[in-house]
């Protein structure tokens, strides 16, 4: 019942939850590849992608293991060791998810032109699925500096998927390029209410403040951010924007729970990522 568990939870993107399952069922049944799959992806869901490389690395080749293995290199700056797979994949079924995945990380080499290429294509061949509008808006347009284009593409995610978080609030950030900052934070908020795990919301808004003039709720919402995973798509920016935040003071005294006794620190279960 609890790799099933972990499973559903995964598919409704509550990917603490599901990682908290996959861990418990794992120690029931050590090794188990289904449940070993479902850990990997709720890694990667919470923007852990060594943690998911190591899981999904663990796994027998197949379609499936193959994707998300190239997804969790994509997202920690791989490519290189993405795109064979991919283009395996792709050789065998050039199916959207595949094809989508190959031109992000095509644009994330710098390569606009066969990132171009595999958007298009997964457009083409899925015309009515919100994520390869997103993924188009965010992989070919806004990350050449192109948010117009990039705006009509989260257009027609929203079109499909009103409740599509990362589409809406990739759609405020490309507003906040414009300076258009009434409709950014519309669509920033909304993101948030949609999906209140989702840190590249967090990201946008200590953005938007930090437009505004208000630092240290930018400051607060960068640390909000790193806390639920960080935002590897932007690579190292967060840890730049954190740069210029005030450090947050450490208290000196524990609390304690009776006389001359420290409370135990504790950590939630699974809190280190170290693979």
């Amino acid at each position: 019942f609890i790799p099933l568990r972990a499973e559903a939870y995964n598919k409704l993107g509550e990917y603490a939850a599901a990682r908290s399952d996959a861990a418990e069922a794992l120690a029931l049944d050590p090794g188990n590849s289904a449940t070993v799959m479902q850990y990997g992806i709720a890694f990667l869901g919470m923007n852990q992608a060594d943690s998911a490389i190591v899981r999904f690395y663990s796994l027998p080749a197949g379609p499936e293991r193959d994707l998300r293995l190239a997804m969790a290199y994509g997202m920690a700056h791989r490519c290189t060791e993405a795109l064979p797979l991919l283009t395996a994949l792709i050789t065998k079924a050039p199916a959207p998810n595949a094809l989508r995945e190959r031109g992000a990380c095509y644009a994330q080499l710098g390569d606009s032109t066969n990132a171009r290429m595999d958007l298009d294509q997964a457009i083409a061949l899925a015309p009515r699925d919100p994520v390869n509008w997103n993924s188009r808006g965010f992989h070919r347009w806004a990350a050449f500096g192109d948010h117009k284009r990039a705006i009509a593409d989260y257009d027609q995610a929203i079109k499909f998927n009103p409740n599509y978080s990362f589409a809406l609030n990739n759609r405020g950030y490309s507003w906040l390029q414009l300076d258009e900052l009434r409709k950014a934070e519309k669509d920033i908020e909304l993101a948030g209410r949609k999906n209140k795990s989702n840190p590249y919301v967090q990201r946008n808004l200590g953005l938007l403040a930090r437009k505004n003039g208000a630092a240290k709720e930018a400051c607060a919402h960068f640390r909000e951010a790193m806390a639920m995973g960080g935002t590897p798509l932007y690579g190292n920016e967060l840890s730049e924007l954190l740069k210029d935040c005030p450090t947050v003071p450490v208290p000196q005294d524990l609390p304690k729970d009776g006389p001359g006794i420290p409370r135990p620190q504790r950590n939630a279960p699974g809190g280190s990522n170290a693979p």
